[in-house]
C-alpha cells in the first residue's frame, strides 16, 4: 500500500470526504426532523451521498485515479452512512435491530477474513454482484422508512425481512468466496513446502 499527497487530494477521494462529512449532517437533520420537510432534507442528504459515491467511482475509473487510499476510505464512507441510517431509524422501527445485528456480523466477519487474506496476498477483486444488490435494497428500504414516517407496520416488517434476506445472501456469497481464497492460499502453502 502506498499513500502519496497526490492520492490523498485526488478528486474521487475529496468526494469521499464529502460523503463522510454528510454522515453527521444526516444524523442531526433526521433526529431533529419534526415535519415532512425534515424528512425530505434527510432524503436529500442521503441522495447527495449516493450521487457523490457514483461520481467518485466514475471519475476514478475514467481518469485513472484509483488509489490505495481510495480503496480504504470509499467503503468506510459507504458503511458509515449505512450504519447511520440503520441506527437513526431503529428508534422508530425496532425491528431494524435485526438488520443492525446481521449487518454488523456480516461486516465484522468480512473485515476479519478480508484482512487476513489480504495480508497473504489474496483478495476479492472489487464488489460482488450480491453486495451491490444488497446495498441498493438497503438504501431503498431506509429511504422508504425515512420518507414515509407513518408507513404501515406490516409493510415495514416486509421491507425489513426483504432487506435481511438479501443481507444474508450477500454474507453467504462473500463467505463462499473468502473460503475459496483461503483454500487457494493453503494449497499454495502446501506446494511451497513440497518444493522445499
Amino acid at each position: 500500500m502506498h499513500f502519496s499527497k497526490k492520492d490523498i487530494f485526488a478528486i474521487p477521494n475529496i468526494l469521499t470526504y464529502v460523503r463522510i462529512l454528510l454522515v453527521p449532517v444526516f444524523v442531526v437533520v433526521y433526529m431533529n426532523a419534526q415535519s415532512l420537510s425534515g424528512h425530505i432534507w434527510s432524503i436529500v442528504i442521503v441522495a447527495i451521498s449516493a450521487l457523490t459515491d457514483i461520481v467518485d467511482g466514475i471519475i476514478a475509473r475514467k481518469c485513472n485515479m484509483i488509489t490505495d487510499w481510495g480503496k480504504i476510505i470509499d467503503p468506510i464512507a459507504d458503511k458509515a452512512m449505512q450504519f447511520a441510517m440503520l441506527f437513526c431509524v431503529v428508534y422508530k422501527y425496532h425491528w431494524i435491530l435485526l438488520l443492525i445485528v446481521i449487518y454488523a456480523v456480516k461486516e465484522v466477519v468480512s473485515l476479519i477474513f478480508s484482512g487476513f487474506l489480504f495480508s497473504k496476498g489474496k483478495h476479492i477483486a472489487g464488489a460482488m454482484w450480491c453486495g451491490k444488490i444488497c446495498t441498493v435494497i438497503l438504501y431503498g428500504v431506509m429511504l422508504a422508512l425515512i420518507a414515509f414516517p407513518k408507513i404501515d407496520p406490516h409493510v415495514v416488517t416486509i421491507l425489513i425481512g426483504f432487506s435481511a434476506a438479501f443481507m444474508l445472501l450477500a454474507f453467504f456469497v462473500y463467505m463462499t468466496a473468502y473460503l475459496q481464497l483461503y483454500k487457494e492460499y493453503k494449497k499454495e502453502q502446501r506446494e511451497d513446502k513440497k518444493e522445499e
